[in-house]
């Protein structure tokens, strides 16, 4: 199945072992945040920090294997044809941040879509 997401939209699905997800950037240098559950338990998630230690590097590459909080593997990247480097750093955009950049209106971000996504799933976690 193919999805069109468009700047500031987000998407969700289930996933199973084995399976393989392409995510494609067709608008340039638009960034993507990414999240991974452990379906099962959603207090288990792919984690940046526990990648970096696993890994003994901040930048993925291809044949990486990343890993949750409890740092059991939870995806790998197969292949990567974008030009850039990937942020494994900065955290994703929220409210706060667009307050602290001056917003003063609500501003689409990653956190609330984060949450939009586990609801259209029927899924609930803090976050």
């Amino acid at each position: 199945m193919q999805r069109l997401i468009p700047a500031r939209g987000y998407a969700a699905a289930p996933m199973a072992a084995g399976q393989h997800l392409t995510v494609i950037n067709t608008f340039g240098q638009q960034v993507i945040d990414f999240w991974a559950f452990n379906r099962y338990d959603l207090s288990e998630y792919m984690s940046m920090h526990h990648t970096h230690a696993a890994l003994l590097k901040i930048i993925p590459a291809v044949g990486d294997t990343l890993v949750t909080t409890r740092r059991q593997p939870i995806m790998t990247i197969v292949e990567d044809t974008t030009p850039g480097i990937h942020d494994t750093l900065m955290p994703s955009c929220d409210r706060y941040r667009y307050q602290q950049l001056g917003c003063s209106e609500y501003h689409l971000n990653c956190k609330d879509n984060l949450e939009m996504a586990l609801d259209d799933l029927g899924l609930r976690r803090e976050v």
